[in-house]
Order: structure tokens, then C-alpha cells, then sequence
């Protein structure tokens, strides 16, 4: 049983609130060039999303606020570390625009959802939850790239390795999007409640 009456319950999501917040200065430090501490904050970040889960499962802290803020949290991360990168010259803009259209689907159809037949149980496929951390793993060696020029080639990485990583990402990016459009519509037409808001 969830212990509902410790303060430690609200852990996860002050944890999420953390990594909502650290999302404008990490694209402030990144269009100041100083890749560095934009780097720092962002596995900051990436470490406090599997901190909160963590936290929440291990402990059953898991709230309603929690479940919206989460998700909601690592698509602003996400979107605005592309877009920023993207216009930067630091990030292919086709695959920026992929990924920040694919998100904003994704909140528009949790929108739309929600509007018809109340706020849907999101539960992320493992489909989509590599296609995230693959997308976490391109944009942290983006900035480690960039604020240590040359390391990835020092170890021994070959030239082609982004290119062939931005297509991994942006036909896994597409395929999750479109898995999720085929998963929730299904899930509204078998959702008694949308019909009753008709």
C-alpha cells in the first residue's frame, strides 16, 4: 500500500517540475554557444526522468498530476532542444520538423481524447519509449560532440555515424507516430464515453 501521508509521495513530481524548469535554460545556454553546462543540464535531466519513474514505481507514487506532467515534460525537452539545435545549423531541420510535428500530434490527440471522452490512461508502448531514449541518445551526443569538438572521432566512431543515426531516428520517430495515431483512434472507437458527449 502507497504510503499517501508522507511529504516523500510528492518527490516524483517535484522532480518532474525540476526538469520542466530546466528546459528554458538549457536552450538559453545553447544559443549562447556554451554547450557545455547546456550538455550538464541536459543529463541532468535525462537522469531525473528515470529518477521520478523510478520513484514513482518503486514507492507507488504514482498521482494523477504526475501521469500529465511526466510526458508532457520530456515533449517541451525535447521539442525545444531540437528546435533550438535545428536552428542553430547543429540539427537537420527536415528531422527537427519530423519530431516537433510528431510531438505536438501526440499532445493534440491527448487533447482530443480528453475532450471527448475524458483523459485517456497513457500508458507509453516500448515502441515508443525507445524511439524516446534513441532520440535522448542523439540529442546528448549532439552537445557532447559540440562541446568537445572531434571526441566522438576519437574514439573511434566512423564518419557516416550521424547520418545513418538521423535515419534511424526519423523512421522510428515516423512509425511511432503513426503507431499512435492507429493505437488511440482504436482506443476512442472503443471508448463508450466519447458517444456520450455527441
Amino acid at each position: 500500500m502507497p504510503d499517501t501521508k508522507s511529504p516523500l509521495r510528492l518527490l516524483p513530481n517535484a522532480i518532474t517540475m525540476t526538469r520542466l524548469l530546466l528546459v528554458l535554460p538549457i536552450a538559453f545556454f545553447i544559443m549562447e554557444e556554451n554547450f557545455y553546462v547546456a550538455l550538464l543540464l541536459f543529463s541532468v535531466s535525462g537522469l531525473s526522468d528515470g529518477l521520478d519513474g523510478f520513484l514513482a514505481r518503486r514507492y507507488d507514487w504514482v498521482s494523477a498530476f504526475g501521469k500529465l506532467i511526466d510526458p508532457l515534460a520530456d515533449k517541451l525537452m525535447m521539442v525545444v532542444t531540437v528546435l533550438v539545435l535545428g536552428l542553430l545549423d547543429h540539427f537537420p531541420v527536415m528531422l527537427m520538423l519530423l519530431i516537433i510535428v510528431k510531438d505536438l500530434i501526440v499532445l493534440a490527440g491527448v487533447f482530443s481524447y480528453t475532450a471527448l471522452a475524458g483523459f485517456p490512461a497513457i500508458t507509453p508502448t516500448l515502441f515508443g519509449k525507445l524511439t524516446t531514449a534513441l532520440q535522448i541518445m542523439l540529442l546528448f551526443s549532439l552537445l557532447l560532440n559540440l562541446s568537445f569538438p572531434g571526441f566522438l572521432s576519437s574514439i573511434g566512431l566512423p564518419g557516416d555515424f550521424y547520418p545513418v543515426f538521423y535515419w534511424v531516428v526519423a523512421i522510428l520517430t515516423a512509425l511511432d507516430g503513426t503507431s499512435y495515431l492507429w493505437i488511440w483512434t482504436g482506443k476512442l472507437a472503443r471508448d463508450p464515453r466519447w458517444k456520450e458527449t455527441i
